[in-house]
C-alpha cells in the first residue's frame, strides 16, 4: 500500500506463534495491546492463574487502540474474521463515521467447524454452540455492511455476495531470501560423496499433523519408497518461519497437506515464491469450477486425496515436471499475487470500483467436504449433529438447498456402509 502512494499501517493483536516478521506498531497503547495479547496466549497455553487478569487487561486495551484508530485512518481491512474489539458497537462507530472496511476470512474463521478438522469433535452439543458462534461472527460484519472476502469453499455461513478471494489473491514477499534461491535440482554435486542416485527431498510442515493428513501423507511415503523411489523425507514442526524457509530452499518438492480447500494456502504459497513445487490434496479438486474464474489458477499439484499417492510418485520421477511447476508457481506469485497487485484490487474494494466478475454468490456455493478431515469423518460428523439437534443446527435454514445437499451427503456414507456390511453377511 505505501509503495502504491497510500499511507498504511499494519496492526496486530499479538506476536504470532511462528515468529512472522511484522512492521513495528506505531505508539505506545498499540505496542502494549500487542504485548499483552501475546501474554495472554502464551499464559492461556500453560493453563496460568494469570490468564484471565492479563487476557482482560488485552481487552481494555483495545479501545483506546480502536479510538486512536477511528481518528487517524479513513480505511480498515481486518483479517481472520477479527476487528479490533470483536464488537457490534465498533462496526456501528465505523459506519457512522464513514469508514471504509473490509474484512478478509481466512479459513476456520468462517467455515464451518462440523466439516473443519481444527475443531476436534468433542460432542455435538459443543459442535452446536461453536457453528452458532461462527456464523454470528460472518453476520456481524455482514449486518455492518463491512465488505467481506472469502472463498466459495468456506462462504457457507453467508447470506449476501462476497468478493471470492481467488478473485483478490495472497498478498506475500520473500524478496530478501529470494536473492539467491538454492536449488537442489540444479546444484552441482561432490563427485567423490555424491550417490549414483540422487535422492529427492521431501519436505512436510504441519502446523497441525491430524489436520494437514500427516499421519497418511506418511504412509505413502513408506508406500512410494516400499517400491524403491529414491525419497529423502524431511519433516519439520513447531519452527519459526524464517527456519522453514530455509527448509524450503533445500528440498526439491513440498508436500502440503491432503485435505486443503485451497491449491495455495501459506506454506505453498510460501514454496511457490522459492521456486519450489508442491503438492496439494484436496476435496475441492473434484469440483475447479468453484475456483475458477476470470483469474489464473494458482499452480501446484491440486489433486483428489484419493489420487494423492500416483500424483506425488509422478512428480517424484519426473524432474522436469516439478521445475516446471516450481517456475510456473513462482511466475503466477511475482504477478498476480504480488503485494502491488494484491494492493491494488484492495485499493479497487476501498474505492467501490469492483469489478461484477470478482463477486461470488454463497447461495450457489456446492461444496460439502470442508478442509482438514477426512470425508468420511466430516459425514460422521454431520450426521451426529443433525441426529442430536436437528437440521437446523448446521445453521444453513437460508441455503435450503445446501442443507439438503449436507443431510444426503451425510446419509448417503451411512447408506454405503450399511450395504457394505449386509454384502459381508
Amino acid at each position: 500500500m505505501r509503495r502504491l502512494g497510500f499511507h498504511a499501517d499494519g496492526v496486530f493483536e499479538s506476536p504470532h506463534p511462528f515468529a512472522y516478521e511484522t512492521a513495528q506498531h506505531t505508539n505506545t497503547i498499540t505496542r502494549w495491546w500487542y504485548a499483552t495479547g501475546g501474554i495472554s496466549r502464551n499464559l492461556r497455553s500453560s493453563g496460568s492463574v494469570w490468564t484471565w487478569p492479563v487476557a482482560a487487561i488485552h481487552l481494555l486495551l483495545a479501545w483506546p487502540v480502536l479510538a486512536l484508530s477511528l481518528i487517524r485512518y479513513e480505511a480498515f481491512v481486518f483479517l481472520s474474521g477479527k476487528s479490533i474489539t470483536n464488537t457490534r458497537l465498533e462496526l456501528f462507530l465505523m459506519r457512522r463515521l464513514g469508514k471504509r472496511t473490509i474484512v478478509l476470512f481466512v479459513g476456520s474463521d468462517a467455515r464451518p467447524p462440523y466439516v473443519n478438522g481444527a475443531w476436534p469433535w468433542s460432542g455435538a452439543k459443543a459442535m452446536k454452540q461453536l457453528t452458532q458462534k461462527i456464523r454470528r461472527r460472518v453476520h456481524r460484519f455482514e449486518n455492518a455492511g463491512v465488505i467481506c472476502i472469502n472463498a466459495p469453499g468456506t462462504a457457507q455461513f453467508h447470506r449476501r455476495p462476497v468478493i471470492n478471494w481467488f478473485a483478490f489473491g495472497f498478498p506475500c514477499t520473500l524478496a530478501e531470501r529470494q536473492a539467491q534461491p538454492v536449488s537442489t535440482e540444479d546444484a552441482p554435486s561432490d563427485i567423490q560423496t555424491a550417490p549414483a542416485i540422487k535422492k529427492i527431498k521431501l519436505l512436510h510442515s504441519p502446523s497441525n499433523p491430524q489436520v494437514k493428513g500427516t499421519e497418511r501423507i506418511e504412509r505413502i511415503v513408506n508406500s512410494l519408497l516400499s517400491r524403491g523411489l529414491q525419497i529423502e523425507w524431511t519433516k519439520i514442526s513447531g519452527l519459526s518461519n524464517a527456519q522453514v524457509l530455509d527448509e524450503i530452499r533445500s528440498c526439491d518438492l513440498v508436500v502440503d497437506q491432503l485435505f486443503s480447500d485451497t491449491p495455495m494456502a501459506g506454506l505453498a504459497t510460501e514454496a511457490a515464491q522459492l521456486g519450489k513445487p508442491a503438492i496439494v490434496g484436496s476435496y475441492l479438486a473434484r469440483a475447479p469450477s468453484l475456483i475458477a474464474g476470470n483469474w489464473p489458477m494458482p499452480p501446484s499439484r491440486f489433486v483428489d486425496p484419493d489420487q494423492f499417492e500416483s500424483a506425488l510418485e509422478a512428480l517424484v520421477r519426473d524432474t522436469e515436471a516439478r521445475r516446471s511447476l516450481g517456475n510456473a508457481a513462482l511466475s503466477f506469485v511475482q504477478s498476480a499475487w504480488s503485494c502491488e497487485a494484491v494492493a491494488g484490487r484492495l485499493v479497487a474494494c476501498l474505492r467501490g470500483e469492483v469489478p461484477d466478475a470478482w463477486w461470488f454468490d454463497p447461495r450457489t456455493t456446492t461444496y460439502l467436504q470442508g478442509c482438514g478431515l477426512d470425508e468420511t469423518e466430516g459425514r460422521r460428523r454431520v450426521r451426529e449433529l443433525v441426529d442430536a439437534y436437528g437440521e437446523s443446527a448446521l445453521c444453513l435454514d437460508d441455503k435450503p438447498s445446501l442443507s439438503k445437499a449436507y443431510l444426503y451427503w451425510a446419509r448417503h456414507d451411512e447408506s454405503k456402509a450399511a450395504h457394505v456390511e449386509a454384502t459381508r453377511a
